[in-house]
């Protein structure tokens, strides 16, 4: 699959949303939307390269697309594990180990809505925020081996279909029977059964694209500015509307068209204005920190975490903005060039095209 920088810069758009309102101003910039548009350039992405793979060797091999993954995020991953689990004992005098296993092993979304981690001298635990990288890696260990049974037949779209809507229909459940339980960052929110349909929308795009029946009828039907403009006009409608119910079900579905309608466009309309879109997210410094967004992510938390514990919660100080910015920095940094590079070749030995 051809390197597409400005995927890049997307990601990197998406983790300063995220960075940003962590930063202090998560009452103005929608941080989850940022998570939201994660999920469906993963779903984009893992879902072109296995079909570019079967279709180049009539088969996928899981195997090999398992190490794929276990090198792409167990490194980083691990290292952040490590230095917060520290920083927790540090603080708090003491770490339950049941919160590190749940962090290693993929269950922090659920450990989060159930157990809660315990929090470090008032402060949210770092390891919350690992909970979206369980739901990606729950979808992927149903969903490749899905596409490898399926995906010359017409089950395939069903089933694509199935997770587009069935997340929908789960949330739509539980705010229904449990309404005193809804609450931000709550089961709809954190739950990988109520969120997959993001990652599934960016599969659905990928495999649209992969059919050339499908990919005529899409650029006639699709690559337009007014569908461009109606999808933005859809993610608007969803940060704005406040209502609690709305938020917790509908809100997700809504941003999850509103993405498909504008990146389709953003990526493959060959009009004027999104060339130049494309040429600003292909820009140096947004690709270089798309790279960068998977230990960013991870890194941020553990910045806030001990940011806050030495300096206090005062996010808008001066003080707490360079230290929390300028530590993020430099843990991913680390993070990037001595943990997540040396894996570059053992990537490429199972097939990734890094």
């Amino acid at each position: 699959m051809k390197y597409t920088p400005e995927l890049d810069g997307i990601r990197a758009l998406s983790i300063l949303l995220v960075m940003i309102s962590h930063a202090g101003l998560g009452h103005i910039v929608p941080g989850g939307f940022g998570v939201t548009i994660f999920f469906f350039i993963s779903g984009y992405l893992i879902t072109s390269l296995l079909i570019a793979e079967a279709d180049k060797h009539q088969h996928i091999d899981l195997k090999k697309f398992y190490i794929r993954r276990f090198w792409r995020l167990l490194p980083p991953a691990i290292y952040f594990i490590g230095i917060s689990s520290l920083l927790i004992v540090y603080i708090n005098g003491g770490i339950n180990y049941n919160e590190i296993l749940a962090a290693l092993f993929y269950s922090a979304n659920y450990y989060k809505i159930f157990i809660h981690f315990t929090n470090v001298d008032g402060l949210l635990s770092p390891f919350n925020i690992l909970w979206s990288l369980a739901i990606e890696e729950h979808f992927y260990i149903l969903f490749a081996p899905l596409l490898a049974i399926t995906y010359r037949s017409k089950l395939y779209f069903r089933i694509i279909v199935l997770f587009l809507v069935l997340p929908l229909l789960i949330r739509l459940g539980y705010a229904l029977i449990f309404p005193e339980l809804l609450h931000e960052g709550g089961y709809t929110y954190s739950a990988t059964e109520a969120r997959i349909d993001s990652i599934a929308f960016g599969c659905f795009m990928a495999y649209i694209l992969q059919k050339s029946s499908s990919k005529e009828k899409f650029n006639k039907l699709v690559l337009k500015t007014s569908y461009f403009v109606f999808g933005a006009g859809l993610i608007v409608i969803s940060l704005l509307f406040r209502d609690m119910f709305f938020r917790e079900t509908i809100r997700y579905s809504l941003q999850n068209i509103g993405l498909f309608l504008m990146l389709s466009n953003v990526l493959f309309n060959q009009a004027g204005f999104y060339a130049y879109l494309r040429k600003f997210l292909s820009l140096p410094v947004l690709t270089f920190t798309g790279k960068l967004s998977y230990s960013l992510y991870l890194q941020h938390w553990f910045s806030l975490t001990l940011v806050s514990y030495v300096l206090g919660v005062n996010k808008f100080s001066l003080e707490w903005q360079l230290s929390f910015w300028c530590l993020s920095l430099l843990t991913t940094l680390f993070s990037y060039y001595i943990i997540e590079q040396p894996t570059l070749a053992l990537r490429r030995k199972y097939g990734s095209n890094v």
